[in-house]
């Protein structure tokens, strides 16, 4: 028989047949063995030994393995590299079991199905997104199984597609298209430039009845199609991955993103709302606002961060729940110590649900419901019935679950143990057969001493002994000389030199609940573990509601602990066209920097008025810091957070456009100017007038004069087409014409000054331009050798002065000078000549004869000489 053809072998075969493009993980014993190809990437992959079944033979099997306690972390890397994991596990007890053990795969676990605390980040979602692409739009359905989340929309190109790709940063994506689309294709290349490490595949095809069953009960009646397909795509994969389990999925919530500020994947890299560029969380505006105490509270803020609000109303609430908690101190600082406790509810319960809770898990429910019960106490008792409107406290109480606390309290020990094969999991006056079982464990020998004097006493055999061997068990030996006393019950056992060896009903059932105590202690702990689980699971949904709920709290006492503790101010939020900060500053750099350094500025953007800001000042100065941290202030401001500001007004934004920064693509071969340009674009196409456009150095990667003819171009595009918000930082000191020809343009600047030829940053914006950046003088600041800081100098005075000494010789010289200014004086003899021009543009040169053609120049050059 072949390798292959062993029972072993057959199994592992059909379990890889029924999942082929996963690895699987097939349990022999305290192992999880991978075999063929799979074994063959998972050594790579995990840096294991690679070795062989049948080792040697024409037949040799490659073959890996992992222990099963240690399968956690090997999985947890095969899940960052976007694979997919086939558990297929011994379905009986090898030792109890004759033949071969039974194997089936029990559960798949991909990067967008797990529910495993160690693939888990506490902070984040870990969505599957599944799409339905057809010609006419395109369903989203985001599920988190972790948290038995299931939402849907509805989206009309993929231009939105991608801005929600960047939004959930889903672990996995799983795309469905009904009849051939040219957007798959348009999909596959966007979502690899904002997530180059996702899973993304190609799902099979619906089966019609798939429509039909498996959607939650109150699934929303006015979902599309497309919306349908994607979330039935969705739970297909949840049943695959955990065949025979109930999905906690319990209703789809249908959300437009409409309702949101669209930050596209540039605006968020570009404003660092959770990655910073050097991949430093603590310089992200969320590491600068979370002060949350739950993991639910966190990834509710997140969230909130990445999906501001474009309902002012929304937002109004939002900021009344955050005042509450600011001005109510001691209120803030009891709850916030209560949220302490509560742990991640919503992914316990989920647990539950699944039938994967352990000891543990329901521990941390146990305690997590308790500190719930504590927080809806605290804060029952604020009285103002605005107050209890804004904590979100209707006319009916609210359900903290206490059945289910109360069962757990009773039931658990206080720490619980990390699995159920370690015991100790329950109280001992808990359960009657339990606790019995459990004296036994530890009264096993008590029990027998107090049985042999009853019996002393019974039979009147003082000489009676209870005694146990390997061979025989327990049994009693009476002497000779007292057979005769020996109950007619009692069977006899063994005749020794000494007397004779009995047993008896009494004996042999307590003799065998000694022997057998600690298993059936720990069968009944399975059992009792098994019920208080299902018991937990059923509960689940009341668990979501509640944690809801804490969430929202803890997120409200969280902005209202930074507002605070870092003077922030709650924003007004209207429809008007007003964008008014006064002294704004950056939530992350005034962290930074030194207390009390950071200089903070005003700024102040109308539809109907000054609608665009110029912004002109030497590198350094902090241009790029004041757009950011005006687009950060809108950003908390309709999220429903206090800003850094002593005061701010603002009309609601649609979106938040950005271009700052340089950058290259080298993957896709696109210089910086590339880039530049294929952000300009998108902004150009996307923005609207309820916009927020922020741009920084328009034009800077290509020569001067194309440089400042785009930029120009762009800022009369955005004022006159688009009209909408637009702060636009620029060394084009010509470009502040623009404010001239146009009433709804200001000049801006941030000032500077040389102080004995040092450059001294003064941060502070003043109304109108600069004529000059100080390059040199920053070129200083930088180290640049003072010898090339001398000729630097020596060059740029000539510049100035129109005449570029010491570069005549040099053709570059002739391009630099030709670069030097758009705007330079106009030559008297060319303006009084535009005539010529006029008459060669109309002028006919193919009906034109050779004489005509001499004559037309002999008159042109007499007129010319005669000017």
């Amino acid at each position: 028989m072949s390798a292959k053809d062993t029972p072993v072998m057959r199994q592992h075969a059909e379990a890889k047949r029924a999942h082929p493009q996963r690895i699987v993980f097939f349990r022999l014993g305290d192992f999880y063995e991978m075999f063929g190809a799979d074994a063959v990437y998972a050594a790579k992959a995990l840096d294991l030994v690679l070795t062989s079944r049948n080792k040697g033979a024409p037949d040799e099997i490659p073959m890996c393995g992992v222990p099963h306690h240690a399968a956690h972390a090997h999985i947890a890397r095969l899940l960052e590299l976007g694979k997919s994991v086939a558990l297929c596990e011994q379905l009986a007890d090898p030792s109890k079991c004759k033949g071969i053990v039974p194997r089936e795969v029990v559960r798949v676990i991909s990067p967008g199905m797990t529910t495993d605390r160690e693939h888990l980040d506490d902070g984040v979602n870990n969505w599957l997104m599944a799409l339905e692409l057809s010609a006419t739009d395109i369903g989203l359905a985001l599920m988190d199984i972790s948290t038995g989340e299931l939402s849907v929309a509805r989206l009309e190109n993929t231009t939105e597609l991608l801005a929600e790709v960047c939004r959930a940063h889903p672990r996995e994506i799983l795309v469905g298209v009904e009849g051939q689309t040219a957007r798959t294709a348009e999909l596959e290349s966007g979502v690899r430039l904002i997530l180059p490490n996702v899973t993304q595949r190609q799902d099979d095809e619906l089966d019609p009845s798939e429509l039909a069953w498996g959607l939650p009960e109150d699934t929303p009646v006015e979902l599309t199609v497309t919306e349908r397909r994607a979330a039935a795509r969705a739970l297909r994969l949840a049943r695959t991955c955990r065949p025979g389990k109930v999905i906690p999925v319990e209703r789809i919530i249908r959300w437009d993103p409409r309702d949101s500020v669209v930050i596209d994947e540039i605006a968020q890299r570009h404003l660092e709302l959770v990655d910073s560029a050097n991949g430093d969380k603590q310089t992200t505006l969320l590491s600068v606002i979370d002060q949350t105490q739950t993991p639910l509270g966190a990834r509710l803020l997140r969230r909130w961060v990445l999906s501001p609000l474009r309902d002012s109303g929304r937002i109004r609430r939002r900021l009344d729940r955050v005042e509450l908690f600011v001005v109510q101190s001691r209120l803030r600082t009891d709850v916030r110590e209560e949220l302490k406790s509560v742990g991640d509810l919503e992914r316990l319960a989920t647990r539950a649900a699944l039938h994967e809770a352990t000891p543990r898990d329901l521990g941390g429910l146990r305690d997590g419901l308790r500190a719930a019960a504590r927080v809806v106490e605290v804060l029952e008792n604020v009285g103002v019935a605005s107050e209890r409107e804004a904590l979100g406290f209707g006319e009916v109480s609210v359900d903290v679950v206490a059945d289910l606390f109360a069962e757990l309290e009773r039931a658990l020990v206080e720490r619980p143990p990390a699995q159920p094969k370690d015991g100790a999991i329950f109280q001992s006056e808990y359960d009657a057969q339990l606790c019995e079982c459990d004296e036994l464990r530890r009264s096993g020998t008590e029990r027998i001493i107090a049985l042999e004097s009853e019996l002393k006493a019974g039979t009147g055999i003082a000489s009676l002994k209870l005694r146990y061997t390997r061979v025989f068990g327990w049994y009693a030996e009476v002497p000779r000389g007292q057979v005769a006393r020996v109950p007619a019950d009692w069977r006899r056992k063994q005749t020794v030199a000494t007397g004779e060896r009995y047993t008896f009903a009494r004996l042999d059932d307590l003799a065998d609940r000694i022997q057998h105590a600690e298993e059936r202690h720990r069968e009944r702990e399975l059992e009792l573990l098994e019920q208080l689980v299902s018991l937990a699971g059923r509960a689940s949904s009341r668990v979501k509601t509640i944690a809801a709920k804490l969430a929202r709290w803890d997120v409200a006492t969280s902005l209202a602990e930074v507002a605070h503790r870092f003077d922030y101010c709650r924003p007004e939020v209207d429809e008007d066209d007003i964008l008014d900060i006064e002294e704004g500053r950056h939530p992350v750099v005034e962290r930074l920097v030194a207390k009390g350094r950071f200089v903070p500025n005003s700024c102040t953007l109308s539809m109907s008025a000054e609608r665009m800001w110029l912004l002109t000042g030497p590198n350094m100065a902090g241009k790029s810091t004041l757009l950011r941290q005006t687009a950060l202030c809108a950003i908390l401001a309709q999220m429903g957070a206090y800003v850094p500001a002593r005061r701010m007004r603002i009309g609601v934004v649609d979106r938040i456009l950005s271009r700052v920064g340089a950058s290259d693509n080298l993957a896709r071969g696109d210089s910086t100017f590339m880039v530049e340009m294929r952000e300009t674009t998108k902004i150009l196409r996307t923005a609207t007038r309820r916009s927020l456009v922020i741009l920084d150095e328009i034009g800077r990667g290509t020569s001067t004069f194309d440089g400042l003819a785009i930029a120009w171009a762009v800022g009369e595009y955005l004022d006159a087409v688009v009209g909408c918000r637009v702060l636009f930082a620029t060394h084009y000191h010509e470009l502040t014409e623009l404010a001239a020809r146009s009433d709804h343009i200001g000049n801006r600047s941030v000032s500077a000054q040389e102080v004995d030829g040092e450059l001294v940053f003064l941060h502070r914006l003043v109304s109108g331009s600069v004529s000059h950046s100080y390059g040199v003088a920053v070129a200083k600041l930088a180290g640049l050798p003072e010898r090339v800081l001398a000729r630097a100098r020596a060059l740029l005075k000539s510049f100035e002065e129109g005449t570029p000494r010491g570069l005549e010789k040099s053709q570059t010289a002739g391009d630099a000078k030709r670069q030097l200014g758009l705007f330079e004086p106009k030559d008297p003899m060319l303006e009084q000549s535009r005539w010529i021009v006029e008459e060669l543009r109309e002028l006919r040169t193919d009906a034109l004869t050779p004489l005509e053609a001499l004559s037309l120049l002999d008159q042109w050059k007499k007129r010319l000489l005669s000017q």
